[in-house]
């Protein structure tokens, strides 16, 4: 698994990302089957790996029940069930998948498989038993083809519910012999996790499969990315539209595409804020000195910076977004040690604590809660430094 952070595929995503990895930005590149049906993902995999990006495909089981037509395109599909039903799949049906499986990893050129899975909960020893099933006909493909396999770990808010509900569920996964863990954590919804509680718990959790000494890939991370080196994680991704940005139940409940933002302004994301702005109604309220501040520069965003506002499209936002973050999170991953990444993403989150209380000082109130985030995530990396020392120096040591 490639370090770094990887474009969390969302819809509408492919030519975004294609443009990003042509820019050099970008580890990889995770493909949404619930967005992209199988033919247009073959052809867009086939541009990706041609410039070097490393590709996996999420099968995304978590909602077994879940069916679109994007994703009927794809062979594994027709495995999908209620999860009585998976709990009961034939050793007949376990093999088809592992071929349907294979298949499909070769037509992307996957650089790795990762195993459905079902979304772990608290109390529920018949889901831990099914994703073990599955993760062995996912072993199996990955073998044939000679690729790593990766388990999917992706916990259920009742399993997050208190540290022994979740240790259970991490206890379950780890016992498979995964070379790597796709790890993902359901928050309460919201536009960005923002409790300090939960993110503690989301690192903690992450750090756990870190010290198993594989690597883990932080899944639907999006600006909460740059938390995910401070625990250990190899990989993280994020995406441009929000619903990319934690995962969210919400996008495999239903079939429709769940759009939206309509005629919104484009929020520009800040890399000094580790945030979004309103472009640009609520960047011109700022006075120059504050506004040089929070502008940071792209290829997308350089007539930006001139005294007057300029026209800037919301996919030229996108794009923004996309760079600005990766751009930031290739200097994390690049620290030496775990403490220089925590020293290094401290930092922003201590700088973009301070400019947003200049901001409010002037009494500009900025939309989308855009700084109710940043002091819990920093106050989260200082307890999780001081709750799990011990985790720590065991990660350093087998690092």
């Amino acid at each position: 698994m490639r370090v770094g952070a990887w474009h969390q595929m969302g819809d509408r995503s492919q030519r975004l990302v294609l443009e990003q990895i042509q820019a050099g930005r970008g580890a990889g590149v995770v493909v949404s089957p619930r967005d992209l049906p199988l033919p247009n993902a073959i052809g867009y995999a086939e541009q990706y790996r041609d410039l070097g990006a490393e590709l996996l495909l999420d099968l995304q089981f978590y909602f077994p029940e879940f069916t679109n037509d994007r994703l009927d395109t794809y062979p594994p599909q027709r495995h999908r069930a209620a999860i009585s039903q998976l709990a009961n799949l034939s050793s007949t049906s376990l093999q088809e998948l592992s071929t349907d499986i294979a298949t499909v990893s070769r037509d992307l050129h996957a650089t790795g498989v990762l195993a459905p899975a079902l979304l772990y909960q608290a109390a529920r020893p018949d889901i831990s038993q099914s994703n073990a099933r599955l993760f062995i006909s996912a072993r199996r493909a990955a073998d044939d083809l000679g690729l790593p396999c990766y388990a999917t770990v992706f916990l259920a808010r009742s399993a997050t519910s208190s540290d022994n509900t979740m240790f259970s569920a991490l206890s379950d996964a780890t016992a498979l012999s995964a070379d790597g863990w796709y790890y993902g954590y359901e928050f309460p919804p919201e536009r960005i996790p923002s409790a300090k509680a939960e993110t503690l718990r989301c690192a903690a959790a992450g750090l756990t499969l870190a010290c198993t000494g594989k690597p883990v890939f932080h899944a639907y991370a999006g600006p909460m990315a740059i938390v995910s080196p401070c625990f250990g994680a190899s990989a993280t991704g994020i995406g441009h539209f929000q619903n990319t940005w934690s995962f969210n139940p919400g996008r495999w409940k239903t079939a429709s595409d769940q759009g939206g933002g309509g005629e919104a302004p484009p929020r520009f994301f800040s890399t000094t804020l580790w945030g979004t702005i309103v472009y640009p109604d609520e960047v011109f309220q700022l006075p120059q000195p504050l506004r040089t501040q929070i502008l940071s520069i792209s290829p997308y965003s350089a007539n930006l910076s001139s005294p007057q506002p300029s026209p800037w499209s919301r996919w030229d936002a996108n794009k923004h977004l996309v760079y600005a973050q990766v751009t930031a999170l290739q200097d994390l991953f690049a620290a030496a040690t775990l403490d220089e990444a925590t020293g290094r993403s401290s930092a922003i989150l201590s700088e973009a604590v301070s400019i947003h209380a200049q901001i409010a000082a002037t009494g500009l109130h900025l939309r989308d809660a855009t700084s109710s985030y940043q002091a819990n995530w920093l106050g989260a990396l200082n307890d999780l430094h001081s709750q799990h020392d011990g985790d720590f120096q065991y990660l350093e040591m087998i690092s």
